[in-house]
């Protein structure tokens, strides 16, 4: 899973910041993947706003490992 918190920084210019979990996850399926992602989505904008960031968009997705098969 990977999620990128986007936000205004203090030299006014857009700023993104990919994140994703460690110690990495393996999910079973790419649903299950997809719905922890939505959830970790709005955790992080959320976080982001008590710390009296500007978000400007925070987006989520799943991806394959190495290992997965198509």
């Amino acid at each position: 899973m990977i999620v990128m918190l986007c936000h205004i920084a203090p030299n006014e210019k857009e700023v993104c910041i990919p994140m994703t979990p460690s110690p990495q996850i393996y999910y079973k399926s790419k649903q299950s993947c997809n719905d922890a992602s939505i959830i970790k989505k709005e955790e992080m904008k959320k976080i982001a706003e008590q710390n009296n960031l500007l978000v400007t968009g925070v987006f989520s997705d799943c991806i394959k490992s190495e290992g997965d098969q198509a």
